[in-house]
């Protein structure tokens, strides 16, 4: 038997050095397979629901602070086309090349997050400084941040897997250079963003391999540092006490998860019909953003709810399908953890949007993937989801056609 495993053990390792091999020899290729049409299609259905539902949620807010009703819609509607163009030609580039693109990603990423500091070139909305106004538009760099990260991390642990049993290439160096994210993040301050990467990658160090003694010991020191953060400025310890009793402040802090649960009570079942929610009429803030599920829950009711878990279950199904089968016909560790990190991103960002909009968790800044209005949003997570079908069609090659001879075939 220890022969049969020692066999199996030297043919794996062979395979693997192989496929590292065709990796560097590869041109631009064009992947081999076909694309995973249950996640397109799951990501197109949200997007549509989604543009009727900012539709739905802020027409009359728009009419009223724009004087079109329109505008809203207008703006996402653009963001929704120029995303599914960027998905379309992103999962046309071959994954692996993401591993040479992963620095320059995170020092963009941090220079975006810099620019917002700077005043007169960063936003200021609702007492946080998150936007950069461009030619119109507002961008949140800190949406391109958190998967900027994501790509450094899945590289990191790649290029390092012989040295991950060692606490500084396993565990420290995969939050050294990102550091300056997270605090650029901190003072925007935007501390649900800043959580959220942390945790994904906590679960990516799980799932290279980095020895549980360490992880432990990290997500000690990380869970002593949130609570500090948490609890220790005023305005945060506030929201988490009003998150344990609304109704000690049900006109301040409290007002916007009670008007969420007066909009979820009014939703019942099947809902109280599209269109005809009366929270959204300036009595929800953030309705057709934040809390665009609560919007969702009174007009189309639980039935309405559940059938946008449920596209998110599958979702993160379909990504850690894509992520698994990865490893297991290629070896290839970088895309594993891309896809991971990628699926885990949306998929724990949906968790924590529904669980403040239900009153499971404290209020956070943190949007419903491809339904909440938010063109920076938007874009990047579909840009991002063009990554996981690239990971999902599989590494491969192509042959110019021009340099074919007649009659010849690929190789």
């Amino acid at each position: 038997m220890k022969r049969l495993f020692e066999a199996f053990k030297r043919r794996i390792s062979g395979k693997a050095k192989l496929f590292d091999a065709a990796v560097e020899a590869c041109p631009w290729p064009i992947p081999a397979q076909g694309i995973d049409l249950g996640l397109l299609l799951v990501v197109l259905a949200m997007v549509a629901f989604g543009l009727l539902m900012v539709y739905s949620s802020s027409f009359i807010f728009a009419q009223e602070r724009t004087g079109d009703g329109f505008a809203f819609i207008k703006k996402q509607l653009v963001f929704a086309v120029i995303g599914f163009g960027a998905l379309g030609t992103i999962s046309r580039i071959d994954y692996r090349r993401w591993s040479k693109w992963a620095y320059p990603m995170l020092g963009i990423a941090i220079l975006l997050l810099a620019l917002i500091t700077i005043p007169g070139i960063g936003v200021k909305v609702g007492g946080a400084r998150r936007w950069l106004r461009i030619a119109g538009f507002s961008f949140q760099p800190g949406e391109f941040a958190k998967f900027a990260v994501i790509f450094f991390v899945a590289y990191q642990l790649t290029k390092k897997r012989e040295r991950l049993h060692k606490f500084v290439a396993g565990v420290l160096s995969n939050f050294l250079l990102p550091l300056p994210a997270f605090l650029l993040l901190l003072l925007q301050p935007d501390f649900g963003t800043t959580v959220m990467i942390i945790l994904v990658i906590f679960m990516l160090l799980f799932l290279a391999g980095v020895p549980k003694r360490f992880l432990l010991g990290a997500l000690g020191l990380a869970l002593v540092a949130g609570t500090w953060l948490a609890l220790g400025t005023e305005y945060r310890r506030h929201r988490v006490m009003t998150f344990l009793d609304p109704w000690t402040d049900p006109g301040g802090k409290g007002f916007q998860i009670l008007q969420s649960f007066v909009g979820l009570h009014n939703g019942n079942f099947l809902g109280v019909g599209l269109g005809n929610g009366r929270e959204k009429l300036f009595f929800l803030p953030e309705a057709h953003n934040d809390f665009i599920f609560a919007v969702i829950g009174e007009e189309l009711g639980f039935v309405g709810i559940l059938a946008v878990i449920l596209a998110f279950v599958y979702l993160v199904h379909r990504g850690f399908k894509i992520a698994w089968d990865c490893q297991l016909r290629y070896h290839d560790q970088f895309g594993m953890l891309l896809a991971s990190g990628i699926t885990l991103a949306l998929g724990l960002q949906a968790f924590v949007n529904m669980a403040v909009v239900l009153g499971l968790l404290p209020t956070k800044g943190l949007t419903l993937p491809f339904i909440s209005y938010g063109g920076s949003a938007l874009l990047v997570d579909l840009a991002a989801v063009g990554v996981l079908l690239s990971i999902g069609r599989g590494p491969g090659r192509v042959v110019k056609k021009h340099t074919l001879k007649k009659g010849a075939k690929p190789r």
